[in-house]
């Protein structure tokens, strides 16, 4: 699927549905996690529920009846009575409130925690296209923030919903004692939620309009922030005088988000405006209704109490339901977000095949690419067959197409246009993961982790006993000694488990960069793939040093399949043919001595350039 494509079913997706319509989905999905990961969660949300209503109703109908005790025949026992009911209750109700509560708050914690893992691991499935994709690393932005910041997550739409549940029990039970006594009441309290649902529902709107806009803005502020204070920096920022610059970005961009909180107040402030003036007039309603009724004698003075702080109390319920309502559409609206990227649709067409890891032959037929939303080709009708077991040196000048042929073959892009072979095969029709299981590539830009040496090789947590067993340790060591690590690690007091760079651990190491290098070849020999390729992993060493590392890996390899990418020519005397790019196309075709013999040829120019380094 084009990034086009991509871009025009996520606009569907948002456009078909309503606010409304968007919380169906959002609950379907995050509650169902919720229940499945933390089962005891929703039923301590109605515990708490029930407890909620019973503490708000019990002093509206309870002191009333103190009151008109009081007032009235001042029965000592009546009273002691009535005064146990109220403290106890409330004691009781409002211990068991906070038990509860407290409970939850650990819910919340774990909850923030889960889902976070899930947005890490669906990023990480992703297809590697969408991680270059602006609009793929726009919402994996909102997914982020609209279920942290904005929504609240699972718990903070669950708290919303239950707290709607709750007070729509508090309502029924008030609406009950006030239209006994006094009904026309009801009628000043429903004008005053109808204003406030209207104000609500503007603020919610802002609010939303504000956080779509937001999700860019809350990239680059975090990339400028990070930036500076992350110490793989410190050298060229210092070198250079580069903190005036990051300053400087970080504080446009910062302006660049205040304005929009600006703005979201400014537009805002009418609406609270109109909220305050009809909370003063349903105040000035209320005390003069029941005021009138009191001094007509149509109800007790414990009952005009009851009549005011019900009134109150079913006002602020009213607002609570309102906001409830409002508070679960917008969060929804912001955890939508998260909806769609846990759905977001695939680059690349996926397969069931089953693959063979026996490797006969790569074949690219006819294939051209371009990058999504450019026009020029860096390929242009590439064809090439790779045999089992053959060495091919793939070489030329930078921006010629070579790391692009590699991502072809690894599936992270798929051709605009022709065939990828493999075994006869189209390598579309293959499992996704299966398939990827057949490369072992070592690329310019690897990565390593803050984690033990011996886990950047397997990839695998040191506490998976039934991973680490003897035979695995055996066979780490000798991969080790493979790639002359052992002098290295013999040093440290921690051997292979020794923690990689001083993020989290002081005693971590700082390895150079031929060790980093060394560290990435042997995760690549670990894999044990049928396909190895190295991709200028080590184009930032000189020539002879990169000669001594491709003559080594040559040798580690051996009778599998391999790619070997570079500008310069260190691997060609150790492959069985090179392959030499130049604009996106297959200039020339051999072997060394067979290129080195076409006068003016591309690869002879090179080799001559670079000779002193490789005679």
């Amino acid at each position: 699927m084009s990034k086009k494509d991509i871009s025009k079913k996520k606009e569907k997706d948002k456009k078909e549905l309503s606010s409304r319509e968007k919380v169906i989905p959002v609950l379907k999905l995050l509650f169902s996690i919720t229940a499945k990961k933390f089962p005891f969660f929703f039923p301590l949300e109605a515990v708490k529920t029930i407890v909620m209503a019973a503490k708000s109703l019990l002093p509206v109908i309870v002191s009333p009846m103190i009151i008109d005790e009081l007032l009235g025949d001042r029965d000592l026992k009546t009273l002691i009575t009535l005064a146990a009911v109220l403290i106890g209750g409330e004691f009781i109700l409002g211990v068991s409130l906070e038990r509860i509560s407290n409970q939850l708050m650990k819910y919340q914690q774990r909850l923030d925690n889960h889902f976070s893992i899930l947005t890490g691991l669906h990023s990480m499935e992703l297809d590697f296209q969408l991680t270059e994709d602006k609009e793929a690393l726009d919402q994996v932005e909102k997914a982020r923030t609209g279920m942290d910041w904005y929504s609240g997550g699972a718990y903070g739409i669950a708290e919303q919903i239950f707290g709607a549940v709750s007070n729509v029990i508090k309502v029924f039970g008030l609406v009950t004692i006030i239209s006994i006594n006094a009904p026309l009441l009801l009628l000043v309290i429903l004008a005053y939620v109808i204003v406030m649902g209207f104000v609500s529902a503007k603020n919610n709107k802002i609010g939303l309009e504000v956080y779509k806009k937001l999700a860019k803005i809350n990239r680059l502020f975090g990339y400028y922030g990070w930036n500076i204070v992350d110490f793989r920096y410190g050298k060229d920022i210092r070198l250079y005088d580069a903190r005036k610059m990051m300053v400087d970005c970080w504080d446009r961009n910062s302006a660049a988000s205040n304005a929009h909180w600006k703005w979201q107040a400014e537009t805002g402030m009418k609406y609270y405006l109109i909220g305050n003036v009809a909370n003063i007039i349903r105040m000035m309603g209320s005390y003069l209704y029941v005021g009138f009724l009191a001094i007509k004698g149509v109800f007790s003075l414990g009952v005009l109490v009851q009549m005011i702080q019900a009134a109150d109390e079913l006002n602020d319920t009213l607002g609570g339901l309102v906001s409830n309502t409002q508070e679960v559409l917008k969060r929804c609206n912001y955890a939508y977000e998260f909806v769609l990227f846990m759905d977001y649709p695939e680059a690349l067409e996926k397969g069931e095949r089953a693959v063979n890891n026996e490797i006969r032959e790569i074949e690219f037929r006819n294939v051209s690419f371009k990058y999504p939303g450019t026009d020029k080709m860096v390929l242009d009708n590439i064809s090439i067959k790779i045999g089992a077991g053959e060495h091919l040196s793939i070489v030329g000048l930078n921006g010629a197409g070579k790391t692009t042929f590699i991502k072809l073959l690894c599936r992270l892009y798929d051709p605009t246009s022709g065939d990828i072979l493999v075994n006869g095969i189209n390598i579309k029709e293959y499992d996704y993961d299966q398939y990827m299981s057949l490369f072992a590539p070592v690329f310019q830009d690897f990565r390593l982790f803050a984690f033990p040496v011996e886990e950047n090789i397997t990839l695998v947590d040191e506490d998976n006993k039934d991973y680490y067993t003897d035979d695995e340790e055996k066979r780490i060591e000798k991969i080790i000694d493979m790639v002359n690590l052992s002098e290295m690690l013999k040093k440290l007091e921690n051997g292979p488990k020794t923690i990689l760079f001083k993020y989290f651990e002081e005693n971590g190491i700082e390895p150079s960069g031929g060790e980093q290098q060394k560290i990435a070849i042997a995760r690549a020999l670990h894999k044990n793939s049928p396909v190895v390729i190295l991709d200028e992993p080590t184009a930032a060493l000189d020539p002879i040093a990169e000669y001594e590392i491709y003559k080594q890996f040559h040798t580690l390899v051996g009778d599998k399949t391999a790619f070997y990418i570079s500008h310069r020519l260190s691997s060609c005397r150790f492959c069985d043919t090179i392959a030499v790019f130049s604009e996106g196309k297959i200039a020339e075709y051999g072997n060394h001595d067979a290129l080195i013999k076409m006068a003016g040829g591309i690869y002879a120019k090179m080799f001559e350039a670079q000779a002193q380094y490789y005679r």
